[in-house]
């Protein structure tokens, strides 16, 4: 497939977020685990995504709350943040699928339709993606992508450099041996590999790598940025 190109939403505006699709890209990370973002934000971006555009959701934690709320609230998958466990992974299995596969239990909310879609509990399959963003994280990669519910890897750049001890740093070897290892771990499995990228340079670089997925641009920094370079070359 061709790498699916995704931005992260973290602030409550559904009319800018509800025409990402229409602009081209693939999916939406919306932010909980950092961002304010609202269920009537998420409802709507759910209800306007066009058929086959994914919309998956950052954990604020990893617990059966709330991924069962991200998942009933209509996420196409859940992204869990730094993961440092397979029982953190096992857990994210266990609530997101629906017995005899996992734990899940039944409610009438937006994912089905209130009720309405009776297949919706047999025919939905959750992306999972456990987010590698640490040193514990990088030594356990390849048991976790091994996970047979596992779709892939989310490898974190920032926290794994702070991680590391060379925040930022991402040229620095110490970082691109950790961050080669989680997607080496993925690309063994034949599974998708999924990362961050800081700009556009950084974004085609993870292109030309067969990066699964990426990630680039959150909606506040995007704002301010924009705003910032508005005033400073009128005022100049």
């Amino acid at each position: 497939m061709h790498t699916q190109i995704g931005t992260i939403i973290s602030l409550n505006i559904p009319q800018v977020g509800a025409q990402l699709p229409f602009l081209g890209f693939d999916f939406l990370l919306i932010d909980l685990e950092h961002g304010s973002v609202s269920d009537e934000t998420i409802n709507a971006l759910v209800l306007a995504k066009p058929a086959g555009f994914k919309i998956l959701i950052r954990l604020e934690e990893i617990t059966e709350k709330c991924i069962k709320h991200a998942l009933d609230i209509g996420a196409d998958g859940i992204i869990a943040p730094r993961v440092e466990s397979l029982a953190e992974v096992q857990m994210m299995i266990d609530y997101a699928y629906y017995p005899p596969v996992g734990k899940r239990s039944v409610g009438f909310t937006l994912a089905n339709n209130y009720g309405i879609n009776q297949q919706y509990t047999t025919a939905f399959k959750p992306l999972i993606l456990p987010q590698v963003e640490s040193v514990k994280g990088v030594e356990i990669a390849a048991d976790i992508i091994a996970l047979d519910k596992v779709d892939g890897i989310f490898a974190g750049p920032y926290d794994l450099s702070m991680s590391l001890g060379v925040p930022g740093q991402f040229d620095t070897g110490v970082f691109i041996r950790a961050y080669e290892t989680v997607r080496s771990a993925c690309k063994k499995e034949n599974k998708l590999f999924a990362t961050f990228a800081v700009n556009t340079e950084a974004a085609l670089l993870e292109v030309k790598k067969g990066a699964d997925m990426i990630v680039t641009g959150i909606d506040a920094n995007l704002f301010l940025h924009m705003y910032a370079g508005i005033i400073k070359q009128v005022k100049q």
